[in-house]
């Protein structure tokens, strides 16, 4: 999901995302996309998503699991490969499903 294709990324998150990120910060849409521009946000093609919890709450959609992901560019650990937890909420936004809520928590380093 976290490729470079910012238009793409940009067109998935909803208005008001909120993200719990691997950085250590509450950030918003902006400071995302901002940073993905930029080069701090970039990963290799060849990142891996295991799922392990889809489930509908309510109004929303929840997907849990893992993510091993290699960030290249400007990125922090540029070329080092990232495992990290990750929760993802998703709504319906003018009949659109968009990212509403992430949470991404680096649980280690390789």
């Amino acid at each position: 999901m976290w490729g470079n294709d910012t238009a793409t990324m940009e067109n998935l998150f909803a208005p008001d995302l909120v993200v719990n990120s691997p950085i250590n910060m509450v950030v918003s849409r902006d400071n995302v996309l901002a940073r993905m521009r930029s080069g701090q946000i970039s990963y290799d093609d060849n990142g891996q998503t295991h799922v392990e919890f889809v489930g509908v709450r309510g109004d929303a959609v929840v997907i849990m699991g893992e993510e091993r992901l290699r960030p290249n560019r400007s990125a922090p650990k540029a070329g080092r490969t990232i495992r990290r937890r990750f929760t993802d909420i998703w709504k319906s936004v003018d009949g659109v499903w968009k990212l509403t809520i992430r949470q991404a928590t680096v649980t280690s380093v390789e």
